[in-house]
């Protein structure tokens, strides 16, 4: 048996890359405060601090949980099986089981991310992040069958590098603010219908299709909680909406 542990840097890694998404956030946000505040400094920044504030214990919180959950993370690679096991949680996958390999690479050459095609039940998994990955990268080609396709890729691009994703960032910020300049020119109670139905959809899609999960089944509680809280949010908007009595 082999045993392959989540690595400390890919950890790093991960912080700093919700690091980056909450900074993102919170200029977007504060631009937007000051837009609808007429460019009241004081008065945008205390609804963005306010809004921030609660943010930012909310991303806390779950950066805690996914730093706990990934360093109890394991891969346990046996002669005719591989198990992915989340402290007493367990993911087994017979051998057998997989009908399709793709490995991606970094542009070094070292595995970044190993995915593996069920049969049984549909799925993809999918292994990043760990110690060792191009020696977990052959343990599994050892063992699968010769008629198993398999794909190498080399990327372009590390998308695992913290400062690549920002880069990336920059110009999906400059698209957002552009989108949502032209819904806030429409007016007040089309900004209220974007956001009502914004948070249901992805909610409605978090709940049912939990693409999280499908990328990790230890994620499920992921999906379940943003789209729970995205739904409820959805529903006190609609409730203040509707008794606001902007509709006609």
């Amino acid at each position: 048996m082999r045993e392959f542990s989540c690595a400390e840097t890919f950890i790093k890694q991960t912080n700093r890359l919700f690091l980056i998404f909450f900074c993102v956030i919170a200029v977007c946000l504060v631009i937007f405060a000051l837009y609808f505040s007429n460019f009241r400094i004081e008065r945008a920044l205390i609804a963005a601090g306010k809004t921030l504030l609660f943010a930012g214990i909310i991303f806390f919180i779950e950066i805690l949980l996914i730093n706990r959950r990934l360093r109890k993370l394991k891969v346990l690679i046996y002669e005719d099986k591989l198990v992915r096991q989340c402290g007493k949680k367990q993911n087994v996958l017979i051998w057998n089981d997989i009908t399709g390999i793709k490995m991606f690479e970094k542009k070094n050459g070292d595995v970044a991310v190993i995915r593996l095609f069920i049969k049984n039940p549909k799925r993809t998994i999918y292994l990043s992040g760990f110690r060792e990955m191009e020696d977990m990268a052959n343990h599994i080609k050892e063992r699968i069958s010769n008629n198993v396709p398999l794909e190498e890729k080399r990327w372009k691009l590390d998308w695992q590098s913290p400062s690549k994703i920002a880069l990336i960032m920059v110009p999906v910020m400059i698209v957002t603010m552009i989108v949502m300049a032209v819904i806030c020119s429409m007016g007040s109670k089309v900004i209220d219908i974007f956001a009502i139905s914004f948070a249901f959809a992805v909610g409605l899609i978090l709940l049912i299709f939990r693409p999280l999960a499908k990328c990790d089944i230890f994620n499920k509680w992921i999906d379940l909680a943003f789209g729970a809280v995205l739904i409820i949010a959805g529903l006190y908007g609609l409730i203040e909406f509707l008794s606001s009595g902007k509709l006609p």
